[in-house]
């Protein structure tokens, strides 16, 4: 399989390294995607099993991971619109590099790589065209030259291969692969794209709505399948807004399907949904609100079977990869 493409930097609204501290193996993608709230994501760079840690440049959210005694070219950014290819170490905050395949519109001759980085593999590359953000993962079997090559000739600017074998890996809100099942990669990208959020506005709701902390009730169940950290909001706030109305929505929905319901974003600060895209005084401002899927289910099935349970009250949003479901007085329907 194969995943690739290159995004417009005015339409990522953050590029974000992931380590992976809890050693969540390949087969657990969709659990970290949940957990960062991201668009999608795919492996980083090489890292030590004994240790643990990243063996090339890296440095995330102003933390540097490693810093070996050398320079060498990587991709480096602050926020998405600055993203480029740099010599690193660098004063940025986010930086990643393993082998530089292509710089300044150039191919390396003979990419600097260890023995064992060499042969035939599955592939996962990071880098820029014509100002976009570019990237390429590949279960396929190619040496870094052929990488190199494949890159150039679609047009690459600027490329970084990464960490490849059994890292490789990808995963978006609808699916994904990965080439080493068991094994825990230590660093991810996880790239969050901006979103038109096309939500119906409407008033606060009459519904009574109960205030938790993430640190002291993360823990607490709020029905058979529910508990408070599956509505916490993305940017790490303490304090989650929760609607027992919704939370009985969500628990009859996962009687129904007798699936897991995935809730990609619940609770949000006014800050964080601003950020995002999303209306001014969104339900999801005031916990009543949750963006959900369930795996096998469409967003248009999943609508459909709310529609059953709410034909004349509350809202219900039809998007790509997920449905909008929230508790508020009056009918409210929109596709995202």
């Amino acid at each position: 399989m194969t995943r690739a493409g290159t995004i417009p930097l005015s339409e990522i609204e953050r590029i974000r390294i992931y380590s992976n501290k809890k050693r969540y193996t390949e087969t657990k993608l969709a659990t970290i995607l949940k957990k960062t709230g991201g668009d999608f994501l795919f492996n980083g760079t090489i890292f030590s099993w004994n240790t643990f840690k990243p063996l090339c440049h890296m440095k995330a959210d102003g933390s540097v991971y490693c810093k070996p005694n050398y320079s060498v070219y990587g991709m480096a950014w602050n926020v998405p619109d600055d993203y480029g290819m740099a010599v690193l170490p660098c004063d940025k905050s986010n930086y990643i590099t393993c082998v530089p395949l292509i710089v300044k519109s150039k191919k390396i001759n003979k990419p600097n790589y260890q023995d064992d980085m060499g042969g035939a593999r599955p592939r996962t590359a990071i880098g820029g065209k014509d100002g976009k953000f570019a990237y390429y993962v590949t279960s396929a079997g190619y040496t870094p030259e052929k990488l190199r090559d494949l890159l150039y000739a679609s047009g690459w600017d600027s490329a970084v291969m990464l960490d490849g074998g059994g890292s490789t890996c990808f995963r978006d809100k609808a699916s994904g692969f990965c080439c080493g099942k068991d094994r825990a990669d230590q660093n991810f990208i996880v790239v969050y794209l901006k979103h038109t959020d096309n939500e119906t506005k409407g008033d606060k709701p009459m519904v009574t709505i109960y205030a938790y902390s993430l640190k002291s009730n993360g823990s607490k169940s709020l029905s058979a399948n529910f508990t408070v950290k599956e509505f916490a909001c993305h940017d790490g706030s303490d304090t989650i807004m929760i609607a027992p109305a919704l939370v009985m929505l969500l628990q009859n929905i996962r009687a129904h399907y007798g699936k897991a319901v995935s809730i990609n974003s619940g609770y949000r600060t006014a800050e964080w949904n601003k950020k995002n895209g999303g209306v001014a005084e969104s339900q999801h401002t005031y916990g009543t609100a949750a963006d959900i899927h369930i795996s096998g289910v469409t967003p248009a099935a999943l609508a459909a079977y709310v529609e059953t349970l709410m034909p004349n009250t509350g809202g219900i949003g039809i998007y790509s990869a997920f449905t909008h479901v929230d508790v508020r007085e009056v009918k409210a329907r929109w596709n995202g």
